[in-house]
């Protein structure tokens, strides 16, 4: 798997159910536009809101609908067992990858999180990417990166939400030069380009919930080696990235953007998430409004 995968975000009615039907005509959007992969139960998706029999379902249902991109299932938890039994959820449906964030809350060493990988690895056969999210969990080290993806072949990649581009490029270097089918992927908008030239192999980024058109222009122009025209997109996405500065979350971010560029998907969170008031929302207006037009 490589190019522009979605982190999906959850829709919910006003009364916090889950929106099925906004659900369903969200992801036949992202599949018509062309992405290469759709993740549920993502951080944009609200996962830790979600009980684990929502999970579950929210897993079947993305099973359902998503035909023509890689699927992929976020099965973090701080409870080993709960990402064991998510994992095994997974794979029994038949995703084609599961997404796994560290454990929150609780500080570990690299030992501790390579144990807990290690247990779900060899628990399961599907494939794992590895999720350094270090600003809402556990940090996951380049060398722990590297011990994992030379130890567990099931571990195939790493979501990489962290803005640095030192890091990045060590992950690269120091793991994908060893093991040449390991991808990595960027969670940042901003640094999708440079993840691109420095040998990664794509993006999982929740700005293309709303405006998938600038990444897979990006994409297409790297691809076609149309640099110049790739640079144009990449200076797009960098502004466009600002939308997270503007709100008080990622979640409520994405979801003014959307209902703001016309989509169903109502501006509802599930607490304790608050959706941002309207001068936050005037601000994501212009934004939209000076990048896409």
């Amino acid at each position: 798997m490589r190019g522009v995968v979605v982190p999906l975000v959850t829709p919910f009615n006003e009364d916090y159910s889950i929106d099925f039907p906004a659900l369903e005509e969200h992801t036949e959007f992202l599949q018509k536009v062309g992405v290469h992969g759709i993740f549920i139960n993502a951080t944009t998706g609200e996962f830790t809101s979600l009980n684990l029999d929502e999970r579950k379902l929210l897993a079947e249902k993305g099973r359902e609908l998503v035909k023509s991109a890689f699927y992929l299932v976020g099965t973090a938890s701080s409870n080993t067992f709960e990402v064991v039994e998510l994992t095994k959820h997974a794979q029994d449906i038949g995703a084609d990858y599961v997404v796994i964030a560290p454990p929150y809350y609780c500080p570990l060493n690299d030992d501790a999180l390579f144990a807990h990988y290690s247990t779900v690895a060899e628990s399961t056969d599907i494939p794992i990417i590895l999720y350094n999210i270090p600003s809402c969990a556990n940090p996951l080290s380049v060398s722990l990166i590297r011990r994992l993806a030379l130890e567990y072949s099931n571990i195939s990649g790493v979501k990489e939400t962290i803005d640095s581009v030192n890091h990045i490029r060590d992950v690269i270097l120091e793991v994908k030069g060893e093991r040449n089918d390991f991808r990595v992927f960027t969670g940042l908008d901003q640094h999708f380009l440079n993840t691109l030239v420095l040998g990664g192999d794509g993006g999982i980024m929740a700005c293309a919930n709303f405006a998938p058109e600038v990444h897979l222009a990006l994409w297409k122009a790297f691809q076609e080696k149309r640099f110049e025209d790739a640079f144009e997109h990449a200076r797009r996405l960098a502004k466009l990235s600002r939308v997270y500065d503007v709100a008080s979350s990622f979640g409520s971010a994405i979801k003014l953007a959307m209902s703001l560029r016309g989509f169903s998907i109502k501006p509802v969170l599930r607490p304790p998430y608050t959706i941002d008031g309207d001068d936050v929302k005037e601000n994501i207006r212009k934004l939209l409004a000076e990048v896409l037009g």
